[in-house]
C-alpha cells in the first residue's frame, strides 16, 4: 500500500455510518459504469474517485486496491445471476436443466460485463487483493452457493449433499471456459473472418445453452438411474 493509501486510511473524521454506506455504493456504481465500456477493468482509481465525484484518497478509505473495488462489483453480479437462478426454479416449468440454462444465458445477455471481469478475478485474488478482502468474498460467495445447492439437490432427488453446489461449480467453469475458447483475442479479430478461422467461429449462447442443458440432464439422468 502507498504512503497515500496508508495516510487516507489513517483518518479519524468522524463519518455517519449512511455518509458511508452512500460513498462505499457510490464507488460501486461508478466501477459498474466504468465497466461498461472497460469491462476488463482496465481504468485508474482517479477515474474512479472523479466518476464516484470523491477524492481519490477517499476511495482507499473504503477499499484497499482498484482491484477490491472490481471483486465486490463481481460479488454483486454473481448474486443477480444467483437471483435469476432461484427465481427460475422455484417454479420449474421447462424442466430443471432448462429453466437453469435460460436463466444463465438471460443474464449473461443481461451483463456483457460479467464474463471478462470474470476471468480476471483470479488473477486480481492471486496479486491485487488483501487477504482479508479475498476471505469475505470466498465465504459470502460460499453461503450463497450452499443456499442455491440446496435448493438444487431438493428438486433433484437423490443428490447429496454438496452435489448442487458441485453442478453450479461445474455451470460456471463451463460458462468461462467456453466464453475464453469463443472470445478471441484483439491481435486475432480481424483474422477471424479468414475461411481458415471458420472452427473457431462458434456460437457462444447456442454452446454454452447445449452445454448447460447436457451438464444438468446428465445429472439429473445419472440419479434416476440409481434410484
Amino acid at each position: 500500500m502507498t504512503a497515500s493509501q496508508l495516510k487516507a486510511r489513517s483518518r479519524t473524521r468522524a463519518v455517519a455510518p449512511e455518509d458511508k454506506s452512500e460513498r462505499r455504493a457510490a464507488i460501486l456504481r461508478a466501477a459498474e459504469e466504468l465497466l461498461r465500456a472497460k469491462p476488463s477493468g482496465e481504468f485508474a482509481v482517479d477515474e474512479l474517485a472523479k466518476r464516484a465525484g470523491l477524492a481519490k484518497g477517499t476511495v482507499y478509505l473504503y477499499f484497499g486496491t482498484r482491484e477490491e473495488v472490481l471483486l465486490q462489483v463481481h460479488l454483486a453480479r454473481l448474486h443477480v445471476l444467483f437471483d435469476a437462478l432461484e427465481k427460475a426454479l422455484a417454479a420449474p416449468q421447462d424442466g430443471v436443466g432448462d429453466d437453469a440454462a435460460r436463466a444463465t444465458v438471460g443474464f449473461l445477455r443481461a451483463h456483457p460485463e460479467f464474463l471478462p471481469l470474470a476471468i480476471n478475478c483470479r488473477g486480481m485474488l492471486e496479486s491485487k487483493i488483501g487477504a482479508q478482502a479475498a476471505l469475505e468474498f470466498k465465504v459470502a460467495l460460499g453461503a450463497r452457493l450452499a443456499q442455491l445447492g440446496a435448493r438444487i439437490e431438493a428438486l433433484i432427488p437423490g443428490l447429496a449433499r454438496g452435489d448442487g453446489i458441485a453442478l453450479l461449480m461445474c455451470s460456471y467453469a463451463l460458462m468461462l471456459g467456453l466464453w475464453q475458447l469463443t472470445d478471441p483475442p484483439a491481435c486475432l479479430r480481424e483474422a477471424m473472418a479468414l475461411p481458415q478461422m471458420a472452427m473457431f467461429r462458434v456460437d457462444f449462447e447456442k454452446q454454452l445453452t447445449a452445454g448447460l442443458l447436457a451438464l444438468w440432464a446428465g445429472t439429473v439422468g445419472t440419479q434416476r438411474g440409481v434410484r
